[in-house]
């Protein structure tokens, strides 16, 4: 399936590969090949990630060795990234 990314996770994106650039540039670019690798999972496999309990229209993706989950939905053919959320936030689920 085709993976799209909504505004809002554009925008998180940016934020965090950004912040991680100005912090340590070889951080950002192993950063942004995870989130490569996340992609093309979710787009051959989009229920195969755990489904937000109080959402269950959404499924997250933990990105592992970074604290960031990943939100998607799966729409009739695609995949729609719809946030990029620091693991440590309270109630992530409410700014979906």
């Amino acid at each position: 399936m085709k993976v799209r990314y909504s505004r809002p996770a554009l925008a998180d994106l940016d934020a965090i590969l950004s912040d991680l650039a100005d912090k340590n540039p070889a951080a950002a670019a192993r950063f942004e090949a995870r989130i490569t690798q996340v992609e093309e999972r979710i787009g051959r496999f989009p229920d195969r990630f755990q489904q937000v309990e109080s959402r269950p229209a959404y499924r997250r993706v933990p990105l592992h060795r970074y604290p960031y989950l990943l939100f998607y939905t799966k729409a009739a053919d695609e995949v729609i990234v719809l946030r990029i959320l620091h693991g440590a936030r309270k109630e992530t689920w409410e700014v979906l």
